[in-house]
């Protein structure tokens, strides 16, 4: 039975070919014409036509000639555009009754025809991609109403008629079996799009074309894949039809399973959805033979039937994720036909199972335990299939295995002990994968020449520069900013590879087996390649060395005393190419924890290491190819993070050759040697400010920021500069103060130049890139006042320039639209509270009421410091409760939520901000500090939530503040313990909790702890009076809940909780 399509459209009128040629052709000479064009489709659409512009776009789209169009309108057509009239439709003239009707005529005519109907298809694309576009993204209606945030109200949205919807859905469905490729794609596409948009909910007037609701939609596709397969290529014209149709329906299907396969399960008929898996496992083992005499012909045939089987095997692999009840119940079939593909003739197709393979095993690893034999031996195999992109899906397993928690993903001994059995094959072999292959060989050696020839960078050699700022109160110094760039020195480029992927599996497999399982097998193969006459070979041994360096560190130590002189002289040799420099950096960066157990140990260490690794290191930063440069700028900052304040006998030798790096780098290079900088003087501490060694650098990091700043001071180099220039401020303290006013007014003079260009350019106000300049120039500020601690008053006052300014500039950046910038001032704000108060008591009450205003979770980091500055305020006011007054109650109410575990987005979820409820306990406890009344009122909305931040604060100091602040809020209202929650025990346990947490060794809250041997530490001696007061209050407590509730309490108390509180509160 042959395959029934949607009955043909009307052919488009003549207003729209002549809109969609125009678009289509545009032409460089008559740019006005072009634009012309968009405008008036941008206001077709926005018209009350808006469906009858869609539909006559979908027309056009469906319409397989223009010799279906009209004849009036094909003259209304040629009359708006005769150029791309004659280039459709200038075969359809009649002949010339003259002309002689010889061959060379025929001929002619015929290219003619093909010519006009390739362009013909390409207008018919253009209006499948406006039609695309106008359905999903329509231009908002002329004079729709807005709402507050400027975004036309849903009610009055273009939105097609219940007709034009139908008509569009059943062309697109007619497009889809289209002869021309490039349409099936263009429909495939739009049908995509409106199904996915209808599935976000973004666009309301979709929501007719949700998989749900469209439900002509699924059966059809799948009709157009069973038909194809039913009649296994019979040939004739039929047979072309289906197959086209077939193209169309597996591309559609493909396209909705990567976009919404959650959906397309969830909503699609439970008939077709029934139907899906077989169809496609059916089209999967079809085998259609058919023979034509042409061999051409024949070859098409072949790679049209390849193209669906590809299509076909990419939409089961989509639905391993959503996981139907179909794939379950045809689990086997899968299976087995992922087997009988395994050794397919085409690439593609085995690529694709390997993708199948390790999404199963990554997903739904319960359906490949029980064949991890076999599929291991085959991953192997393919891990060294002469193709690459199979190898490197093959590749895959391995890191996706080595991935996988026992607990969670059910990786069991059995798995492990089966691919720890292949180890002795598989290691080798991700060895060899690690060796750039000839083409990229041939490339890279291209490459070395252009480096020989010193230029600047190239816009394509410069990564992307992004600020971080710096995260005030609880968890400031977690090293969440620092990243992990192994992956990058895997490789030239940003390209995942298989010489990456197999790096990185070797790494995962060695973490994971560790020594006793890794080294026997790969040693010798090591050992082999590190001797290689054949630097490439000896290049992706060292690589090789580096990613085992983690998971075999212990049983490598015996070999590194010979390695590690190895790798000396690899970086050392003049003659060694420029990627075995590279990647011998990288790797010494990988043992430098090794460096630094020798310098550690008692007897047998060898301290001179950590000088001759600087020395090697150090020695090469002037290295001619820019990727050395990088390399050794990288590792060096690695070396320096793990061996701290053992570098500080090397400093100065370091230091100088880092000065000339600075005088001869270029942009790339730069920002690496900025963060080495930074690194340095937040790793290595004050020894980089003592004596004579700011004046080494200092001097040559504002010359360089000054002469970066004048060429342009939007260049994201200056940021990692800056950024470099506020750790080492921080680092040399008082010894920063010859260059702090130079260092200040640098900063400040950002702040004005960015401000200004800001503003005066349209758009600009909000872009988050601009306005970092100004977000590192204030961290800077805040470093100066970190160095100079009060002094810092003194340098303001000592500008000229910015000193009487300074105060409204602060006022002003309180404003700033970007969160960031406000993130930062509120850090400098709350160091300036504790520093430097006079500087901002004259703008204080709107520098408070701007902080307020941003404790605002949807903004986490900007939220943490708003909350932590207020705190710091709060210290400083000490008793004097007048500044916070008209800000107090505003204050807690915003606090509250945060305590509370119930701040919510624009859109109502919850917000869960890390350590947020600790900044707002402590801050809470200050302001309680200052004036309980500001607090006791609505305390028992919040008491338990206060508890539980309290008991998390792990600074002392300010876990203090906490404690101290609440202490005085209870006492002042204390029935407030009563109305905290509807079972007053659990309130009580809560306060007990958070006073028992003073006593708990930092992370280890255990049931041992509680239950086991009595491991409780005793409440700081330096805080006795606190003490004090919490034994006072708990004896209060007691007394107010009366003999019952105690007793019910206490009776819930694990063991050592009850001796905690006999023996320290005397309860």
């Amino acid at each position: 039975m042959p395959l029934s399509l949607p009955p043909p459209l009307p052919p488009p009128s003549a207003s729209t070919l002549t809109l969609l040629s125009t678009l289509s052709n545009p032409n460089p000479a008559d740019h006005s014409r072009h634009a012309l064009a968009l405008q008036a489709r941008d206001d077709a659409l926005s018209s009350p036509n808006y469906s009858e512009v869609c539909l006559d776009l979908c027309r056009l789209l469906a319409c397989p000639s223009p010799s279906a169009v009209d004849a009036s309108e094909l003259r209304r057509w040629e009359e708006g555009d005769a150029e791309m009239f004659e280039r459709c439709c200038g075969w359809m003239r009649p002949r010339d009754a003259n002309a002689n009707g010889n061959g060379n005529e025929a001929q002619q005519r015929q290219r003619q025809q093909q010519q006009g109907t390739t362009t013909w298809n390409t207008l018919r694309q253009m209006a499948g991609l406006s039609l695309k576009n106008a359905l999903v993204s329509p231009p908002p209606p002329q004079n729709a109403p807005l709402d507050a945030l400027g975004r036309v109200l849903p009610q009055h949205r273009a939105r097609l008629s219940p007709p034009a919807a139908a008509e569009i859905q059943w062309g697109l469905l007619r497009c889809i079996a289209d002869a021309d490729g490039g349409v099936r794609s263009a429909a495939s596409t739009a049908i995509a799009r409106c199904c996915t948009a209808a599935a976000s909910g973004t666009v309301q007037a979709m929501e007719d074309f949700g998989v749900g609701r469209w439900r002509e939609l699924v059966p059809f596709l799948l009709e157009c894949v069973a038909c194809y397969n039913r009649r296994g290529g019979e040939g004739g014209q039929e047979d072309v039809v289906e197959v086209a149709a077939a193209a169309g329906a597996l591309l559609t299907l493909r396209k909705l399973l990567e976009d919404i396969p959650n959906r397309m399960v969830r909503e699609s008929p439970s008939s077709s959805l029934e139907e899906l898996v077989p169809v496609l496992l059916t089209t999967m083992n079809n085998h259609h033979h058919q023979h034509h005499h042409n061999d051409q012909q024949q070859q098409q045939y072949q790679e049209q039937h390849e193209s669906l089987r590809k299509e076909a095997l990419t939409c089961l692999n989509c639905l391993i994720d959503p996981l139907p009840g179909a794939l379950i119940a045809h689990m086997n079939s899968y299976l087995q036909t992922l087997s009988g593909l395994a050794t397919d003739p085409s690439p593609g197709i085995r690529k694709l199972v390997c993708r199948g393979i390790v999404s199963l095993l990554n997903r739904r690893t319960e359906y490949i335990r029980p064949h991890i034999s076999s599929i291991a031996e085959f991953m192997l195999r393919a891990t060294a299939d002469n193709d690459a992109t199979v190898a490197l899906e093959a590749c895959e397993f391995w890191l996706t295995f080595a991935s996988l928690d026992e607990e969670e993903d059910g990786c069991n001994d059995e798995m492990m002990g089966c691919v720890a059995a292949l180890l002795s094959r598989l290691l080798p072999q991700l060895l060899r994968g690690m060796v750039y292959p000839p083409e990229k060989i041939e490339e890279l050696m291209e490459m070395n020449a252009l480096e020989e020839q010193e230029g600047a960078d190239r816009a394509e050699d410069l990564a992307p520069v992004f600020h971080k700022s710096k995260v005030k109160g609880y968890h400031e110094d977690d090293d969440e900013s620092n990243d992990d760039d192994d992956d990058d020195e895997f490789d030239d480029d940003n390209e995942w590879t298989l010489r990456k992927c197999s790096a990185a599996s070797l790494d995962a497999l060695s973490g994971l087996y560790g020594s006793s399982y890794i080294l026997p097998p790969l040693l010798p193969a090591l050992q082999e390649g590190l001797s290689h006459n054949d630097p490439w070979v000896r290049e992706a041994s060292i690589l090789a060395l580096g990613a085992i360096a983690e998971g075999c560190k212990d049983e490598l130590a015996p070999h590194l005393p010979r390695l590690h002189p190895f790798l000396l002289s690899q970086l050392s040799s003049p003659e060694s190419l420029p990627q075995l420099r590279c990647i011998t950096a990288w790797t010494l960066g990988r043992y430098s924890s090794w460096v630094v157990d020798q310098m550690n140990a008692e007897s047998d260490g060898d301290r001179s290491l950590v000088g001759c690794v600087a020395e090697a290191l150090v020695g090469r930063l002037l290295d001619r190819n820019k990727k050395v440069q990088i390399a050794i700028c990288s590792a060096l900052g690695v070396f320096i993070e793990a061996t701290g304040e053992l570098m500080t006998p090397y400093l100065e030798p370091v230091l100088q050759e880092m000065v000339k790096a600075l005088n001869v780098y270029r942009t790339r290079s730069l920002v690496v040697l900025f963060d080495t900088f930074g690194v340095m003087a937040d790793c290595v501490g004050s020894a980089v400010g003592e004596g004579s060694l700011p004046g080494l650098y200092i001097p040559a990091l504002l010359r360089r920021w000054n002469d970066m700043a004048m060429a342009n001071l939007f260049d994201r180099a200056l940021l990692p500069l800056m950024e470099c220039m506020g750790s080492l401020t921080v680092a040399c303290g008082m010894n920063f103060q010859p260059w702090a006013l130079e260092a200040f007014e640098f900063s400040m003079s950002t702040i004005e130049a960015c401000t200004l260009v800001i503003s005066h350019e349209e758009g600009l106000a909000e872009d988050d890139e601009l306005a970092d300049p100004i977000i590192c120039s204030v961290d800077l500020i805040d470093g100066l006042v970190e160095a100079l601690g009060s002094n810092f008053v003194a340098l303001v006052h000592g500008s000229s320039r910015f000193g009487p300014t300074f105060g409204n500039v602060l006022v002003t950046l309180s404003e700033h639209l970007i969160p960031g910038v406000r993130m930062s001032l509120f850090a400098l704000l709350g160091d300036l509270a504790r520093n430097a108060p006079s500087l901002i008591e004259a703008g204080l009450n709107q520098l408070l009421t701007e902080a307020i205003s941003s404790i605002d979770p949807v903004h986490p980091s900007m939220c943490n410091n708003a909350v932590w500055a207020v705190g710091e305020v709060c210290v400083r006011c000490g008793e004097n409760s007048g500044p916070l007054t008209p800000h107090a109650s505003n204050l807690v109410q915003k606090l509250i939520p945060l305590l509370m575990g119930n701040a919510v987005d624009l859109d109502g979820n919850a917000i869960d901000v890390h350590g947020i409820a600790e900044n707002a306990a402590t801050t809470m406890g200050r302001l309680a500090s200052v004036n309980p009344n500001f607090v006791a009122p609505d305390l028992g909305r919040f008491l338990v939530g206060w508890c539980t931040g309290m008991s998390r604060v792990s600074n002392l100091i300010e876990r203090r503040d906490a404690f101290q602040g609440f202490v005085v809020a209870l006492r002042t209202n204390p029935q407030s313990i009563q109305s905290a929650g509807p079972d007053l025990p659990d309130t009580i346990s809560a306060i007990l909790f958070a006073v028992v947490s003073w006593h708990i060794p930092q992370d280890d809250l255990s049931m041992d702890l509680l239950h086991s041997s009595y491991g409780f530490k005793p409440f700081p001696s330096e805080f006795g009076e606190l003490l004090n007061s919490l034994r006072q209050l708990l004896h209060d407590i007691k007394a107010s809940a009366g003999e019952a509730c105690w007793n019910h309490v206490e009776g819930q108390m694990p063991v050592n909780v009850k001796r905690l509180m006999s023996e320290v509160y005397g309860i």
